[in-house]
């Protein structure tokens, strides 16, 4: 069985969970004996080395002259707006998608399988049966936060209907694409993510900040909440003058900055870039790994806090009590001083207590695993054959 993953997601992301999911369900299909193409050409994504892809990193004369090895500051930055105004981006889909349009009139392949929701493949299939991912509904469940015709909501309702089957990574999801866009839930079939790998350090007793701290990791969009888990946090840090905040992800915007000082919570309240180097000991060393978003497609955090050793408290919505099961802590987030009583709850826990609910979190993982995903994928594949 020969199946054809193509570019999308190893061309929108440098890193990021979609392309990190497909790389781990590729590495694993090939471990398993499924032979697995991705039609990339050139790709700066860093997970791509996972399943051994021969992939030109991104060149171009200004990609050369911003090399790391410069090391100038900001280059990164500079780069982007160089980029978009030669139009590279434009380049670099050309090139991926013309590779991928040539491999689909090859027909070389059993399996087709998007990584997004581009619809550029439909015309070169030729009858052959394609397979597509929907990691989440959010830009149908938030639209106060999305265009009408944003690409996501405009190329699912396209691509769901003709897929010969869709996966997904919770039952979550599942309810919310056949519910939304009236998908055959016979069509769908859950497949968990796996645990992921975390780089575990030599010395486990450095920490990113002497004080204890609670840990808010990745992207803070609205549906995140963040907004909301400052003002929770605002509550505790009151009656807990030693209690701080960590953050990952980007860094500080203007009007979260403007809402931190408005909180009084500037030296509480702290921004640290997590790095594969570093990962383990922010979630390691923290009181707890709060999740307060509204919606997530499965929520990896989850288990990287499992993985770590870290105490979990989790908003009781979307598929956090599918993923989290009886390892984590729930709050009602729409519960004004909810959140705040549970921060203060197992910030007072008990080692006892606090070890328990680890090996929780420890015996959780069990659970989920990237073999499993990809025997899972594997057998999906074997039914359309």
């Amino acid at each position: 069985m020969m199946v054809f993953f193509d570019f999308q997601a190893f061309e929108m992301q440098r890193f990021g969970g979609i392309s990190r999911s497909y790389a781990e369900l590729i590495s694993h299909l090939q471990k398993d004996g499924v032979c697995c193409k991705v039609g990339l050409k050139e790709s700066d994504n860093v997970y791509i080395n996972m399943f051994g892809a021969k992939v030109k990193p991104l060149y171009s004369a200004h990609h050369h002259f911003f090399s790391e090895r410069n090391n100038i500051i900001g280059q990164r930055s500079l780069l982007n707006i160089i980029t978009k105004a030669l139009g590279h981006q434009n380049y670099l889909r050309n090139l991926n998608q013309e590779y991928c349009i040539k491999l689909l009139k090859k027909q070389i392949f059993d399996i087709f399988e998007p990584t997004f929701f581009d619809s550029y493949f439909l015309p070169f299939l030729k009858g052959k049966p394609f397979v597509i991912t929907v990691h989440d509904m959010i830009p149908e469940l938030f639209p106060q936060y999305f265009a009408r015709d944003d690409f996501q909501i405009v190329n699912k309702k396209i691509l769901c209907p003709l897929a010969a089957a869709i996966h997904v990574p919770s039952s979550k999801t599942k309810d919310d694409l056949v519910n939304i866009l009236k998908i055959d839930p016979q069509k769908i079939t859950v497949i968990h993510h796996g645990t992921p790998k975390i780089v575990k350090p030599y010395n486990k007793t450095q920490r990113p900040i002497n004080s204890p701290y609670l840990l808010f990791v990745g992207a803070r969009w609205e549906y995140k909440n963040f907004d909301l888990m400052l003002h929770e946090f605002a509550i505790i840090a009151k009656s807990n003058i030693d209690l701080h905040l960590i953050c990952t992800g980007a860094s500080f915007n203007s009007e979260e900055k403007r809402l931190i000082s408005a909180l009084h919570l500037t030296e509480r309240v702290h921004h640290i870039f997590a790095t594969d180097e570093n990962l383990y000991s922010i979630y390691h060393h923290a009181v707890a790994f709060v999740f307060p978003s509204a919606y997530e497609g499965f929520g990896l955090p989850i288990l990287e806090a499992y993985y770590c050793g870290c105490p979990v408290l989790l908003n009781k919505a979307s598929c956090f009590p599918e993923i989290g099961g009886d390892a984590a802590i729930f709050f009602d987030i729409n519960q004004r001083g909810n959140l705040a009583e549970h921060i203060n709850s197992i910030y007072k826990l008990s080692s006892e207590g606090r070890n328990a609910l680890i090996a929780k979190g420890k015996e959780r993982l069990t659970y989920f695993s990237w073999d499993k995903s990809a025997k899972q994928l594997k057998q999906l594949y074997n039914s359309l054959l």
